[in-house]
């Protein structure tokens, strides 16, 4: 393909440094991803004044995108010791920063640090993929139009309960990066801390709990997580997941 330039408009889905594309069948309310070296942008122009005139709502949605990025990448079955280092960095720079984008989106010093998480994040997805969250944020998005940076953070909060067991110790350092204070906790305790951390920046930049104000209808549960299974990235989840383990967590969050 012709050499590609990527000038990125949100801190939100790193596309200036993935191999991957999405594309939305509206016919069939699917969304598939093309994925290929090739697809690769030859070059990213990354600059923060291109993100000061998103409105609050889309700062926030696309920010939580990226951290998402950040923490299914980093648990992942597909990570390694260098993109779990693109991973911690991006969630420290979003954790310290999506608040103030969000509230003062003329803090240039914050729509930067935001910048650079995304950026990170996408370097790490690109290379260790993700896990259930976007797995299962797709078929809520092309079903019933909600946005995936909305779709993803009403879903990882039940999906990082969900993983915990699993490995633990992954999430202890999701919260540390989230900057909770976790000396002295146990393992398990951290790896909740993890998951209110979370759920509190969820909850402060206004993102909604649930997907009952998007009339998302209960009885097409089954047909999203069969969607969802097909997805490769459930393969990289840290836990085994099942079709019956998909339409719970969609139950819990509806």
């Amino acid at each position: 393909i012709l050499p590609l330039i990527a000038i990125p408009t949100t801190a939100g889905t790193g596309s200036e440094t993935t191999i991957s594309t999405v594309i939305t069948d509206t016919d069939r309310q699917y969304k598939l991803t093309i994925t290929s070296k090739k697809l690769a942008p030859a070059w990213a122009i990354v600059d923060p004044l291109m993100t000061v005139t998103l409105p609050p709502h889309i700062t926030a949605s696309t920010g939580l995108d990226a951290l998402v990025h950040g923490i299914e990448s980093y648990t992942s079955k597909m990570a390694n010791p260098l993109t779990r280092a693109l991973s911690r960095e991006a969630m420290r720079l979003i954790a310290a920063n999506l608040r103030k984008a969000v509230f003062n989106g003329d803090d240039l010093q914050a729509r930067d640090a935001m910048m650079m998480g995304s950026l990170l994040a996408g370097m790490a997805f690109s290379n260790a993929r993700l896990g259930n969250c976007h797995a299962m944020s797709h078929p809520v998005s092309a079903m019933f139009g909600v946005a995936h940076g909305v779709a993803n953070s009403i879903l990882i909060p039940h999906v990082m309960e969900f993983n915990l067991m699993a490995v633990p110790e992954l999430f202890g350092d999701i919260a540390e990066d989230m900057g909770e204070r976790v000396d002295g906790l146990t393992t398990m305790e951290k790896a909740y801390r993890a998951v209110e951390a979370v759920k509190r920046l969820s909850n402060d930049i206004g993102i909604p709990e649930s997907f009952s104000q998007f009339n998302v209808d209960r009885s097409r549960i089954p047909d999203m997580a069969k969607d969802a299974m097909l997805s490769r990235n459930i393969m990289m989840n840290p836990r085994k997941t099942t079709y019956e383990d998909v339409v719970k967590l969609y139950e819990r969050c509806i």
